[in-house]
Order: structure tokens, then sequence, then C-alpha cells
């Protein structure tokens, strides 16, 4: 009788270890963000190509390709991670949403860490930090000295950017013309339909560069409103080391002034193109 009740004590002993084994293995299996990159070979980017110098089009042999800074700094984290790039180009203001759903790994996009966004996503380190610029016409260079200035003219701003929640949240402005691409904003501009641009000021240099007729106006307007650039990711416990990849890498390249090298490469390409 006993050695039938030590074998039933001893199978169950077994059983229970098998099952505690199992639910081992099933919690926590969950690979982490930085595992699964590795696993696909391949750093997922969204990015909304009609930024230049961050991100822009450009045909390289016949064939369209996106070039510009947040593209260079992707393919640094892909060589850190060991993987290649992939681009996915969509509207700057389908972003977040295409990162959670998991249609892309990161956002590197000319983003701007604000409170609302980081309800959403969370945020690398900040990478860039740029003040706002208004871009007008040759002759109205000093048309624009103060914000009351502005209010009165009919101003263009990217869609989704800082510089729309400055001219409408904080100075309150009707006149506002929202449009996805910057391109498109300076032929608004040259063609009279607004009176002026409020951008980013690396993104303004390029345009004034690129375009005849159009200067950086004599003003002090806005530009007390910085812009810090940071990369997107989905919020989630199982990101946390891809987090802190993200910033030893973009430490590294601030320390290395590599970061100012690849804003001048990518304005001198993105001026020329």
């Amino acid at each position: 009788v006993k050695m039938k009740v030590f074998k039933k004590l001893l199978s169950l002993g077994l059983v229970l270890g098998l099952t505690l084994s199992l639910v081992g293995c099933s919690g926590g299996g969950e690979k982490t963000k930085l595992e699964q990159i590795k696993d696909n070979g391949k750093l997922v980017v969204g990015t909304s190509a009609e930024f230049p110098p961050f991100e822009f089009h450009k045909v390289v042999d016949g064939k369209d390709s996106i070039k510009g800074f947040d593209i260079m700094l992707a393919e640094e984290f892909a060589k850190e991670l060991g993987v290649k790039v992939e681009i996915k180009d969509m509207s700057f203001d389908g972003l977040i949403g295409a990162l959670n759903a998991d249609q892309v790994d990161i956002v590197l996009a000319g983003m701007s860490p604000t409170p609302e966004r980081e309800k959403s996503v969370d945020f690398s380190e900040l990478y860039y930090l740029s003040r706002n610029a208004v871009i007008v016409k040759d002759a109205d260079i000093d048309k624009v000295k103060t914000e009351d200035d502005l209010k009165k003219l009919r101003v263009g701003v990217q869609a989704g950017s800082i510089q729309e929640e400055y001219v409408v949240n904080t100075l309150k402005m009707t006149t506002t013309k929202s449009l996805k691409a910057i391109p498109d904003l300076i032929t608004e501009l040259k063609n009279g339909n607004i009176d002026a641009v409020v951008t980013n000021e690396a993104v303004s240099l390029i345009n004034v560069k690129k375009y005849d007729g159009i200067k950086m106006a004599n003003t002090e307007v806005g530009k007390d409103v910085t812009e810090g650039m940071a990369a997107a990711i989905k919020k989630s416990d199982n990101n946390k080391d891809f987090i802190e990849l993200l910033n030893k890498k973009i430490k590294e390249l601030q320390d290395g002034k590599k970061i100012e090298e690849f804003l001048n490469e990518a304005s001198t390409e993105a001026a020329s193109n």
C-alpha cells in the first residue's frame, strides 16, 4: 500500500513539476521590441518625406529614394542593432497611429515630444533642438516684427506640426492654412495665397536657399518657441531596452559632433535636390 501511495505521490509530483515548468515557459515569454527588431533583421522607420533637410524625396539612379538627416540617424540606429533599414513614407499626421498599430518600429520625422503626443507614445532623448522662423517674400522681409504683425497675415503651417500648434493655440489665429508638405506651403506663398510660412529654422534655411523670391523674415517672432526633435516609440514595457539603446546612440553622436555633420550634409543635399 505504501508503495502505491508513493508511486501516486511521485506521479503527482512529476505532473505538478511539468505544469509549473510549462507555466514558467509561457509567462514572460513575449520578446522585447529590441529582440523583435533583431529577429526581423530590419528596423522599420515611419517618416513623412516632405520635410527637408530632415526627410525628402530624391531620385537616385533613376529611382525615387528618401534621404535626409532622420534617415542618416535611422541608419546609425540600425548599424548599432546590426540590422537593415526599411522606410515607410506616410502623412505626418498618420505616423503615431501607424506606430501604435505596429506598422513601424520607430518614428523619425522631425517630431517634437509635445505633452499631447506624450500621452500616446514614448520619446527618446532630444537629438536636435531648433527655433522657429518665418518665411516671407523678398519684399516683406521687414514686415513681421511682432506677433501682432503676424496675426494680421495669412499664415501657412505644416499640418500636425508644433508651428501649427503655436499659431492656432498660442496666437489664436484663424487666418491660417495647414498643408501636409512644406514645398506646397512655399508654392502657396509664391502664388500669393498666403503671406508667410512659419516653420523650423533649419527647414527655413533650406527653402530660402532652394527657392528664389523668398527670405527668412528679420524677426524674433516665434523664436522663443524652441522645437526639440526626438524618436517616437510605442508605449510598452517591452520597449525600455530599445529606448535605452537609442538614447545611448544619440549621446554618442552628439558627443562626436556627428549630429551637426549629418545636418550639414543633409542640408546641402536637400538644397541641390
